[in-house]
């Protein structure tokens, strides 16, 4: 390393972090992203201003400690700049190289920078457990939400008289699926069976994957409900008598109307029909049913299916399509809306916490990053695998379509000091869907029935309730929000939001996870998944999104635009004499992203599965090449 990188100033600011701790990988890097640095000097009398003159109105104050110097700064003109390199082994210097995947995060990154996709995975782990929870619930009942498997149970005792139909079969079918208490007749007993065989036949739809396979009971309710969502005609036999007996048993129509209404909070709204436009229908008239389909439960809709449905509703996908890049040019072009409507569900409002990686520069934050391509393209990277995870937590209700130098004088070093990935909006959005799942949840089951609730782990629920995790939740992106705004010179976009404990508390809840990343158990799972999106009829595969591992890279952080020097004390006065000269230096963090592929498959495999298969083939080129193979 040559001696100006070596050399050390003599006034070091004591509040800052350097280079974060990386596994070997990262510190070869950091080695090398040395020859990048820039310094920004600027002798203090041609900063220096009276404090009157340079403070902004409103501004965003900082103060650097170092040694017996305080400087203030008014950083809200401040823009920092940030970059990643392009992945290439250690020891070339040109050229675009296949770096190591890691299966978790924890061996990715150190513990000292709160990367976004170490949120991401809090987030991902949280998800999962809190969805896991609401099945249960959901399934079994509580509180003042009477129970899916009551409901299913009710009614297939109600219509076991009822000649032999399609409507009836599935209906049973789905009951036995998830081991419910149902006499099955004698009349159904081989047809079911039959349905029941050639479902589990089609892993696109039976297979449980995500965490769908922590317990047979997750598993159960997964195989019930994708039968459920079965095709069934409107006009067709025994879909006038599953509305007549919806019909004449309020609490069974109550119950039935709840979890449609929990299902599309919880994801979205319907991509298919449901009774209630014939249970609504039966009141009035009593009309003969119309054509088109109808579904017990039928899948939820997402800008991804909506997507592929508009481009090839029935013509061949061409070779090389690629559906995540196709919806990160129509983000950019402004022709994929992601903003939530009145219907959205949970899922619309996650993805929309995501946009701010697909367009940056449209965020309140921009004014104050400069973004290099190279950290662009690692903010794409990153959006495809939250997404990715983000799908494969909500895979059981969505929709799978079908388509086609020398020492210098005394000297003070400022260095940009983020200690979170300052993607601030992205945090703000992501605490909004909290809060907008818990209001679904209190609706669905009451704030004492969310008390009761605990989000599950493949290992079993956890002691504390989901109502109190949910809170937690909501500060911790709302403090990692609150937190990023303040580095890059900016107030709080939302004041008023958070867990309502108040905007300090959220703050403080979120650097207390930050100094402590390296206990978080969470941190440590493994993400690694398949989830499917559609499938080719053509092709006769399926297109997945895979989420192969972790990579690491270093960020480089520098001014684009420096703070203004507000006033430097000497000991809490204006120094005497000689001057200290202050630096503006560059610092370096190591951040992991996500390493993702879009590719058609003959055969979807669960996370032990895939996982297994990883670790087998170990990098992204084999991983790839082998996944059709036995």
């Amino acid at each position: 390393m040559r001696e100006e990188h070596r050399a050390v100033s003599c006034c070091r600011a004591s509040n800052v972090r350097r280079i974060s701790p990386a596994p070997a990988l990262g510190d070869r890097l950091a080695e090398r992203s040395t020859r990048w640095y820039m310094r920004y000097f600027a002798m203090l009398a041609l900063l220096l201003t009276p404090a009157g003159e340079v403070l902004a109105k409103d501004g965003v104050m900082r103060e650097v400690k170092a040694g017996e110097f305080t400087v203030r700064l008014d950083v809200s003109r401040q823009v920092l700049r940030l970059d990643v390199p392009e992945d290439r082994e250690y020891g070339r210097e040109e050229g675009a190289t296949e770096v190591p995947l890691f299966p978790t995060l924890a061996g990715a990154v150190g513990t000292e920078f709160t990367s976004a996709s170490a949120l991401a995975v809090k987030a991902k782990q949280f998800d999962d457990g809190l969805y896991a929870a609401v099945e249960l619930a959901a399934e079994k009942g509580l509180d003042r939400f009477s129970g899916k498997a009551k409901l299913i149970e009710t009614l297939a005792n109600a219509v076991r008289e009822a000649p032999p139909s399609e409507a009836v079969e599935i209906l049973f079918s789905g009951a036995k699926l998830g081991g419910l208490r149902v006499e099955l007749p004698k009349a159904l007993a081989a047809r079911v069976d039959d349905r029941v065989r050639a479902f589990q036949s089609n892993a696109v739809r039976s297979k449980p994957i995500g965490f769908y396979t922590w317990s047979h009971e997750l598993s159960s309710i997964f195989q019930q409900d994708r039968m459920l969502q079965s095709d069934l005609n409107k006009s067709g036999p025994g879909i006038e008598t599953i509305v007549r007996a919806l019909s004449a048993d309020e609490a069974m129509l109550t119950s039935y109307r709840a979890s449609l209404e929990l299902a599309e909070r919880l994801t979205n709204p319907f991509a298919k029909d449901d009774f209630r436009s014939l249970l609504d229908a039966a009141k009035v008239s009593n009309p003969k049913a119309p054509n088109g389909l109808v579904h017990f439960f039928p899948p939820s809709r997402a800008h991804e299916t909506d997507l592929i449905k508009k481009l090839y509703p029935d013509a061949p996908i061409p070779e090389g399509f690629n559906l995540a890049d196709e919806m990160v040019k129509r983000i950019r072009a402004g022709t994929l809306k992601l903003a939530p409507t009145a219907a959205s569900g949970w899922y619309d409002h996650q993805v929309f916490a995501l946009e701010p990686l697909v367009v940056p520069g449209k965020m309140p934050e921009a004014a104050h990053l400069k973004l290099a391509e190279g950290y662009k393209r690692q903010l794409l990277e990153l959006f495809k695998g939250i997404l990715t995870l983000t799908r494969e937590t909500h895979i059981k209700q969505l929709e799978i379509p079908a388509p086609g130098a020398a020492r210098p004088m005394p000297s003070i070093d400022i260095y940009p000091d983020l200690s979170v990935e300052p993607l601030a909006t992205h945090y703000l959005r992501r605490a909004q869907a909290y809060r907008f799942v818990r209001g679904v949840l209190e609706k669905s089951f009451g704030e004492t029935g969310l008390a009761k609730m605990y989000r599950q782990t493949a290992k079993g629920p956890v002691a504390k309730s989901l109502g109190d995790e949910l809170r937690e939740m909501e500060a911790l992106f709302y403090g990692a929000h609150v937190v990023a705004t303040r580095q890059i010179g900016l107030k709080p976009l939302d004041p008023k939001g958070g867990s309502g404990k108040g905007t300090e508390a959220d703050a403080r809840f979120f650097e207390s996870f930050a100094m402590n990343l390296g206990k978080d158990p969470d941190l440590g799972e493994d993400v690694r998944a398949m989830v499917p999106v559609f499938y080719d009829v053509a092709r006769q595969k399926t297109k997945v999104w895979a989420f192969l591992g972790w990579a690491s890279r270093p960020l480089t952080v520098s001014f684009e635009t420096t703070p203004q020097i507000a006033e430097i004390l000497h000991k809490g006065a204006k120094p005497v004499g000689e001057q200290p000269l202050v630096k503006f230096k560059q610092e370096v963090h190591h951040i992991a992203y996500p390493v993702t592929a879009e590719v058609y498959v003959s055969e979807i495999l669960d996370r032990a599965e895939f996982r297994k298969h990883c670790d087998k083939y170990k990098s992204t080129k084999d991983i790839l090449a082998n996944l059709n193979r036995p």
